[in-house]
């Protein structure tokens, strides 16, 4: 068994809040893959640093803290961005962005792409601190080989869609089964590390009976349940009127059994407060991911949605962005929204982004803070030649960790007590190989990409309109 001693930490995050969560000359002591002390450096190396074996990792210039946890990627779609470069004519909503990026996009991917472009997608978030991860995404069996391979802790939200086809199944039989056979197969392995749910694309481009089969499935196995929801103001007012009968799109979802505490929605950001209170009513958590929804010009109600009691954790949507942008994006956008109440504590991005994930993912009992008897995910920021997180206090920590962290690589990161990234270096990713290959793959998509538009034929097959009552 594997002993780890992280001493004289400069500061060590425990909590996410400066009144008592902050230890300076702190240390943590793990066996294993758990946590078994937090506290001062002279207590916890009296107590366990005179053991033989025990690998001592010396902080005094670091700050350690929770691994980051993202409760929203699509960590292999990297290669889609090319298209943004591409486009002779602005983007017109959610829908459109749809149809012009992703679904050619994703019907372009192969088992081998898929691969190597998570791999990528994992190498940026793990550099950038971020040890647990939702990945919406189809291929859930090539999906969960990159995540074993990686070691970081995932939550694989294995995608399905029946409004066009895509590779990995051709109709909604075929996505129920291909979910049910990822769950049997790797919800839980690896000793509790990947975990897996069951994501619906949006409740716009599913059939009815994919949403509400989807959730059967998810009691069934008792795994988390995922959709897209309220992403953009021109998809939230589309299906809002497919439901009208019924109050609009989140009533609708409620009368459908699909609302519950097992329910994660993502995005959120044209919800209004009566839709709000009902996330809280039921228990359904929300990612927020501000970075992608601003590009859209949306931003959730996240001051309203604390104050009701939602369960939020942040996402970046996106494999190249990092959690520390999201924290910047959470810390700036919500001040300046001309909404009845704006403000957050300072250090509610930083909650957000470990413990606020960890509650909206179902994982607060095993990660998102430093406490005994939780899982060792764990990452430190060498802080000797570290300028924007300067100069440091416990009063200020949190928030120059929010306000200033964007670009932010991390010296360690560690998950399950098993070093992912140490002193700077990958142990298990070879960087140079798995951003060459993800290189490769943008050069065939590009290839790809033009000869479909000089030949005029679509990269997709549609098999109905999105906002149907199907």
């Amino acid at each position: 068994m594997n002993k780890v001693l992280f001493r004289n930490c400069r500061f060590l995050v425990a909590q996410p809040t400066p009144f008592g969560g902050i230890l300076e000359n702190g240390a943590l002591y793990i066996e294993g893959p758990i946590i078994k002390a937090v506290g001062p450096t002279a207590e916890i190396e009296m107590q366990y640093g005179a053991q033989e074996g025990v690998d001592v990792v010396d902080c005094q210039n670091k700050l350690v803290m929770p691994g980051l946890v993202d409760s929203h990627n699509h960590v292999g779609e990297a290669q889609m961005f090319l298209i943004f470069g591409w486009l002779m004519s602005p983007l017109q909503g959610i829908v459109d962005t749809a149809i012009r990026v992703l679904w050619p996009a994703y019907n372009w991917f192969t088992d081998e792409s898929v691969y190597d472009l998570t791999l990528f997608g994992l190498l940026n978030m793990l550099k950038h601190g971020t040890t647990t991860y939702a990945n919406a995404f189809p291929f859930p069996d090539t999906v969960y080989r990159a995540a074993a391979y990686a070691k970081m802790r995932a939550v694989i939200h294995a995608q399905m869609i029946t409004s066009v086809n895509l590779p990995d199944a051709r109709n909604e039989q075929e996505y129920l089964a291909l979910a049910e056979d990822a769950i049997k197969s790797y919800h839980n392995t690896l000793d509790g590390l990947i975990q897996i749910g069951v994501h619906p694309s949006a409740t716009y481009n599913c059939t009815q009976s994919m949403l509400i089969k989807g959730m059967e499935l998810a009691e069934q196995y008792d795994v988390q349940y995922a959709t897209h929801v309220a992403e953009a103001p021109d998809e939230k007012s589309r299906v809002d009127v497919t439901w009208a009968a019924e109050g609009g799109q989140l009533q609708h979802l409620k009368n459908i059994g699909l609302m519950s505490p097992r329910s994660l929605f993502f995005h959120g950001a044209a919800l209004n407060e009566r839709e709000i209170d009902m996330l809280a009513e039921t228990g359904t958590a929300l990612a927020h991911c501000p970075p992608t929804n601003s590009i859209l010009g949306n931003c959730a109600y996240l001051p309203y949605m604390l104050q009701a009691g939602v369960k939020v954790g942040l996402g970046t949507d996106c494999p190249t962005h990092n959690l520390f942008n999201v924290m910047l994006s959470v810390s700036q956008q919500h001040n300046v929204m001309p909404r009845e109440m704006r403000g957050l504590m300072p250090w509610t991005p930083f909650e957000l982004a470990t413990i606020g994930s960890a509650k909206a993912l179902r994982l607060a009992d095993t990660i998102g803070t430093l406490e005994p008897g939780k899982r060792a995910d764990i990452i430190t920021v060498d802080l000797r030649r570290n300028t924007n997180l300067f100069p440091l206090n416990v009063g200020n920590l949190l928030t120059f960790i929010a306000f200033n962290g964007p670009g932010t690589e991390v010296a360690d990161a560690m998950v399950d007590g098993q070093f992912l990234r140490r002193d700077g270096e990958f142990t298990i990713f070879d960087e140079d190989a798995i951003i060459a290959k993800a290189q490769a793959w943008c050069d065939k998509f590009t290839a790809d990409w033009f000869a479909a538009q000089e030949s005029g034929q679509p990269m997709f097959n549609r098999v109905h309109e999105e906002y149907q009552r199907l």
